[in-house]
């Protein structure tokens, strides 16, 4: 699945979950977050990056790069506080359902900057989508 269909899929998934979407898809080298939202009655925003697949040649590679990338995206849109609970900013990233497996293996070796982050994980494919919390990825 490249970017721009984990980017609708997501943004359908929080339309139906009750979610007011804040921005518009971006074009090509359009700056900003991927998806930014509004949930009126938990009173929460939403900032997500998403990543898919694209050099076919290079799976692996794009996997590996990807993941830096989007932790570097969303590190970017955060403000001080990150993903404190109390606060009204939440950040997450969405990726290929199959990346989550891949995913793990690397966050484990970064156990300790993953709990700093606190993000949240959209596993999205064609048929579903699974909000992860951060903590399934240390188990």
């Amino acid at each position: 699945m490249n970017e721009q269909q984990i980017e609708k899929y997501t943004r359908d998934y929080l339309k139906n979950d009750g979610w007011k979407l804040t921005n518009l898809p971006k074009n090509i080298g359009q700056h900003g977050c991927d998806i930014t939202a509004w949930h009126p009655t938990r009173r929460k925003i939403l900032y997500i990056e998403a990543k898919g697949d694209g050099n076919q040649k290079n799976k692996n590679q794009t996997i590996h790069n990807s993941f830096y990338t989007i932790l570097g995206q969303i590190l970017s849109r955060m403000d001080k506080e990150g993903n404190n609970p109390k606060k009204a900013r939440t950040y997450a990233i969405a990726i290929p359902y199959y990346w989550g497996e891949i995913y793990k293996k690397k966050i484990k070796q970064m156990s300790y900057g993953w709990k700093l982050l606190k993000l949240k994980v959209f596993l999205v494919d064609e048929t579903k989508i699974e909000l992860k919390n951060y903590k399934h990825f240390l188990n």
